[in-house]
């Protein structure tokens, strides 16, 4: 595993110092907003813990630990309400090892005005019965897969299909993900996040073309439980490695290498409560509550920001229920 681990950070070393100046810098930064309110209340540091339905968005290994049927759905709003930012997610064992996962990602933003035929030549002012209102979106559809090959080892991979409407044009792109996770030492988990393995061609109808670099996200968690209290209570740090030559826009960076950081912690009571909380690679602050009864849960998250865009806030509720089929 560490021979693996070693040539993946090699490959997209050479990758992002050979192709860099071919990317487009922040191309598939719409990706990257989080989802689900479980994660995004660690300010997203969880690589190597999830396991449940929102697996297949953070690191699709974690789905080979979804239990049962599971559906989920997030909604959010940011940016003062003018975008609604929504994740829908199911998972369902394929085999006793094994679990498929389907989920949507998307964001819109709704009413944006076109005055481009609003102006009136010949009576030298602008007819507002002429400005006219459209929606523009983000779609990423995920196939996911999980795989559990032994009992501390686990990967997963994703297929993802993307669609961008921006009225005047749309685009399409077609990537892949490859995630793995293991359990050291009983409590520590391990996790790796190879999204856009072959690079992600994001295609518009203008022909204008976008690539996504490899990227590579790893972390660790670690489980205390304290049984005389009945509390669970796991930290958890995530390290991002980016080829787009962000520099300054990053925390720490070489080249056209960057790396951030990201740090979660969860605790649990009894399996009913939980309280989350952690700061992101933006140094913002996050946090977040959870209750949990039979069969369903309920998460909400809130991201602060320090301007005039506002805060963001997520509600999450998950469904768990009996496999369809043995």
């Amino acid at each position: 595993m560490r021979k693996a681990g070693f040539l993946i950070v090699l490959i997209l070393l050479i990758a992002g110092s050979t192709f860099a100046g071919g990317f487009k810098k922040y191309a598939g930064e719409f990706m990257n907003l989080g989802a689900g309110s479980r994660l995004t209340g660690m300010a997203g540091a969880g690589v190597a813990m999830i396991n449940d339905a929102s697996a297949s968005y953070w690191n699709p290994a974690g789905l080979a630990n979804a239990q049962g049927l599971q559906i989920q759905f997030t909604h959010s709003k940011q940016f003062i309400s003018s975008i609604q930012h929504d994740y829908l997610a199911v998972s369902h064992p394929l085999k006793s090892n094994s679990t498929v996962g389907l989920s949507l990602y998307y964001f819109t933003v709704n009413g944006i005005k076109d005055s481009r035929q609003a102006y009136n030549e010949a009576d030298d002012k602008v007819d507002y019965s002429r400005i006219k209102t459209f929606n523009t979106g983000d779609y990423v559809l995920y196939l996911s897969y999980g795989h559990k090959a032994n009992s501390n080892f686990q990967y997963g991979m994703n297929v993802k299909f993307i669609y961008r409407d921006f009225n005047v044009a749309n685009a399409l792109g077609l990537g892949f993900d490859f995630g793995m996770q293991y359990r050291w030492f009983s409590q520590l988990r391990l996790g790796l996040m190879l999204k856009d393995v072959t690079t992600t061609m994001i295609a518009w109808s203008t022909n204008e073309k976008e690539f996504i670099p490899p990227s590579l996200r790893f972390g660790l968690s670690y489980l205390w439980n304290f049984k005389p209290l009945n509390l669970g209570i796991q930290p958890a740090v995530d390290f991002q490695m980016l080829f787009e030559g962000r520099k300054y826009a990053s925390q720490f960076h070489l080249g056209p290498m960057s790396l951030d950081s990201f740090w979660g912690i969860e605790v649990n009571y009894k399996h009913l409560l939980t309280l989350r909380s952690g700061m992101d690679d933006l140094q913002r602050f996050n946090t977040g509550i959870g209750l949990s009864i039979p069969k369903v849960s309920f998460d909400y998250s809130f991201t602060a920001y320090q301007s005039e865009l506002g805060n963001i806030h997520r509600i999450t509720v998950r469904l768990f229920l009996d496999p369809l089929f043995d």
